[in-house]
């Protein structure tokens, strides 16, 4: 079967310093590969928000062990360049059964009670499990909302034309998976 590769955006003055920022963002914060070709990557840190109580009763509480989940926006890309959402969803479901599998290795004191997002790409991380949750819009929100919006442009084959699709406004939601959750449905059973 021949890949079909769709022109890329024509690049904008912007994207250097994008390229450049999301770069020093992804070494601060020491996100990792979930798998050789993942789209997903983990950020192991301690929550800092305000508690919170996920749909299926799990709390988590300021401080509390989470594991933040980071798209690798280049393997986005390439998977986008050859019609991506089928091939996405497969490649996520094998991520989070990976990440399932670290979260069965690691020691009780260092499991996460839960894994943690910001997205624009709600329904991608709603159709594999994920809880959205609406942001309060401060000022650092809509910063954010407008760095993530400028990468979703900057990596996308359809350039900014990109952020004139979907459903309703590109704004960040919270997601959020539980680590019960995240075993229920990506667990291996435990043998028999």
């Amino acid at each position: 079967m021949t890949e079909v590769r769709r022109p890329r955006a024509a690049p904008r003055p912007v994207d250097p310093l994008l390229a450049l920022v999301e770069r020093i963002d992804r070494w601060r914060r020491r996100i990792e590969a979930v798998r050789p070709g993942s789209i997903l990557g983990i950020e192991r840190q301690r929550y800092r928000g305000d508690g919170v109580r996920l749909a299926d009763g799990a709390r988590v509480a300021p401080g509390a062990r989470i594991w933040t989940i980071h798209f690798d926006n280049a393997r986005l890309s390439e998977l986008a360049a050859a019609g991506w959402q089928t091939r996405a969803y497969a490649v996520a479901d094998g991520d989070l059964r990976e990440i399932a599998r670290r979260v069965a290795r690691c020691a009780p004191a260092q499991r996460p009670v839960a894994l943690y997002g910001v997205t624009l790409l709600a329904s991608l991380t709603r159709r594999v499990g994920f809880e959205l949750r609406d942001r309060r819009r401060t000022p650092w929100v809509r910063l954010e909302d407008w760095y993530l919006r400028s990468l979703l442009a900057r990596w996308s084959p359809a350039g900014r034309r990109r952020l004139g699709r979907g459903h309703g406004d590109l704004r960040t939601r919270e997601t959020w998976l539980s680590t019960e959750e995240l075993m229920r449905r990506y667990g291996e059973p435990p043998p028999l």
